[in-house]
């Protein structure tokens, strides 16, 4: 019996004795990883909205005074120079008769005018031989003088009718190129309602309205894009011209205006789009997929490979877009940075790190 329990013990004392270096090292198991090496490179956050576009100078075309729409001279989409006639409206019962009666006036105080002067004339040849008293010629000049205010008040009423009827044709203001035409030859238009809308070439613009937490990074000057869904979702570079000082009190937004000046000539005043406005901009810092991140109860960590072996750093981050994220502290440019296994790592854990 004795002889059998020492030969147990030993047995055991073997068993020991076989597991116990070897058994530290099957226990440190070598984690598999993928690393990338740390490279500095620009990171940016941008804020969106979604605008329709305007044109910087658009404007809506509005009759001076009532009348009947007689001609529509542009089709939408045409270009025209600034001054060119686009429609004729028929302002005759008012402009034209104001015309004709302001004509009639000014021919009568033109005749008028004609008359004293020669009346005039003669008062002063018979002054001079002694034939009328002095008395007779001022009274003669005093007409003259009424008669000519009198062609003087009946030109300016003449050239305000003029202008009048002029107005029934509808000139463009500045160049560019017709939008909506609303306006139909015979339909009438009281003023109250717009012919057609024009944009000049310019450039096109987009208000918009980004959110508050933006206010403090907003201003002009900031480079912009927008991607028009009507062009396979192209993008076209802009920058912001103008950024409202406080939040709408109603709406609890921003607004924010941004200029396309669009040398190609792609966007069209009407088309919408996707704004965005880069708030902010960080040039030769250290960026890496948010997924590298190890979050721990004070913040965040990162796990890089030093001989062999992966080293857990404490890191702090700054900015994020689409995915990205900006290592501000913990990781050097050069460092190899686990990017895939690191969350199956402990501190100081044996690594092989493969392609």
């Amino acid at each position: 019996m004795r002889k059998n329990l020492l030969i147990g013990g030993g047995l055991i004392l073997a068993l020991i004795t076989a597991c116990g270096p070897g058994g530290d090292e099957a226990s440190e198991r070598v984690v598999r990883v993928r690393v990338e090496q740390a490279a500095t490179e620009t990171i940016s956050t941008e804020s969106y909205a979604n605008a329709r576009l305007e044109g910087a100078e658009e404007a809506l075309i509005y009759p001076s005074m009532p009348g009947r729409i007689e001609e529509v001279l542009v089709s939408e989409g045409d270009f025209v120079e600034a001054g060119r006639r686009l429609i004729r409206m028929d302002t005759d019962q008012q402009a034209g008769a104001g015309s004709s009666a302001a004509l009639a006036a000014l021919s009568a105080a033109r005749a008028n005018h004609e008359n004293v002067r020669a009346n005039h004339d003669r008062m002063m040849t018979l002054f001079e031989a002694g034939a009328v008293s002095a008395q007779d010629l001022d009274a003669v000049r005093t007409g003259l003088e009424a008669a000519a205010a009198q062609l003087a008040q009946a030109q300016a009423g003449y050239t305000q009718a003029r202008t009048a009827r002029d107005n029934a044709w509808i000139a463009a203001p500045f160049s560019g190129r017709i939008g909506r035409v609303w306006a139909r030859a015979g339909n009438s238009s009281s003023g109250a309602s717009p012919l057609l809308s024009i944009s000049g070439n310019g450039g096109v613009l987009a208000r918009i309205l980004l959110p508050e937490r933006d206010i403090y990074r907003l201003e002009e000057g900031q480079a912009a894009y927008v991607t028009v869904g009507a062009l396979d979702y192209m993008s076209v570079p802009g920058v912001v011209t103008a950024v409202s000082p406080s939040v709408d009190p109603i709406s609890g937004l921003v607004s924010v205006e941004v200029r396309f000046d669009d040398p190609e000539g792609v966007l069209r005043p009407g088309l919408s789009g996707r704004v965005a406005v880069i708030t902010q901009v960080r040039e030769n810092t250290i960026v890496f997929p948010e997924r590298v991140l190890r979050r721990t109860r004070s913040g965040f960590q990162m796990a890089v490979v030093e001989d062999g072996r992966a080293v857990l750093r404490d890191v702090t981050i700054g900015i994020r877009s689409h995915g990205m994220v900006e290592v501000a502290t913990g990781i050097s440019r050069g460092d190899s940075v686990i990017v895939l296994g690191q969350n199956s790592v402990t501190d100081g854990s044996p690594v092989e790190v493969v392609r």
